[in-house]
């Protein structure tokens, strides 16, 4: 992973402070949220396929890879590329609906707060025991069932068709959980009109699904060397499947 860790490009405004203290509850499960949250998702969902073909087409490729995979917890990560990536992986991985993991500043601006909530999202706390803090309710969470994603680049990059350097908090967190991470990469090529771009935000979308990459060395087997050697192992794996799917794409489709 050559690539040097990318800078926010995307800027959102922290306007009301989020305080997260030890009572602060990352995965929802009240009925009433729950109800609401998978209708609001549900018309997202829709919302965001037909927006997407709208401005050109999404393809979904590699979903019988996540076959053995139907009543288990795992994690997914995708590349930070497009304001509605979250739409494209909700897509790429339906039936399964997913909990979103996000920087906090996301859930520190009056209206995008309550809508990420909404969506099922909750916020990576921005201190040294961040990750500390969200992983037992994710352990819990993919104990259960549940699927949750990151954005191992971190920062949003609009439109960006390269691959960041990887936090690797979501891969101890799959070894702590003891469970398989599903890369997805999302891949844009602009849509043409008699051989001319029409605009750069008009795109031909595929979704890539790869294979689910496991831990080698799980906490359960009380190796912590090891356990970090199978860390960094998972990370580099995950990002060189990721950017040699984009390279390929690129090589395919005579993108620069």
């Amino acid at each position: 992973m050559k690539s040097k860790r990318r800078e926010q490009r995307t800027h959102v405004n922290s306007i009301l402070p989020l305080r997260i203290g030890k009572d602060y509850v990352f995965i929802r499960r009240e009925f009433f949220f729950l109800f609401f949250s998978k209708t609001l998702l549900l018309i997202a969902l829709v919302f965001g396929r037909v927006f997407f073909r709208l401005i050109g087409s999404h393809t979904i490729n590699g979903r019988n890879k996540i076959k053995g995979l139907d009543h288990l917890g795992f994690i997914s990560i995708a590349n930070h590329c497009h304001y509605l990536d979250g739409a494209l992986t909700s897509s790429a991985l339906w039936p399964r609906t997913i909990w979103f993991a996000s920087v906090q500043r996301n859930f520190e601006t009056p209206y995008l707060r309550r809508i990420l909530r909404l969506l099922k999202g909750f916020p990576i706390p921005e201190n040294p025991f961040g990750l500390m803090q969200i992983m037992n309710p994710c352990m819990d969470a993919i104990n259960k069932g549940d699927v949750i994603n990151f954005n191992p680049e971190g920062e949003l990059w609009h439109l960006h068709q390269g691959i960041g350097t990887f936090n690797k908090g979501p891969f101890y967190l799959a070894h702590e959980a003891n469970c398989p991470i599903v890369p997805v990469v999302h891949l844009f090529k602009p849509k043409t009109f008699f051989g001319k771009k029409i605009s750069n935000q008009v795109l031909d979308i595929t979704s890539v699904i790869g294979n689910p990459i496991y831990p080698d060395n799980p906490r359960c087997l009380n190796n912590n060397e090891s356990r970090i050697e199978s860390v960094n192992l998972m990370t580099d794996l995950a990002h060189r499947w990721m950017e040699n799917e984009m390279n390929t794409y690129k090589l395919k489709n005579n993108l620069h």
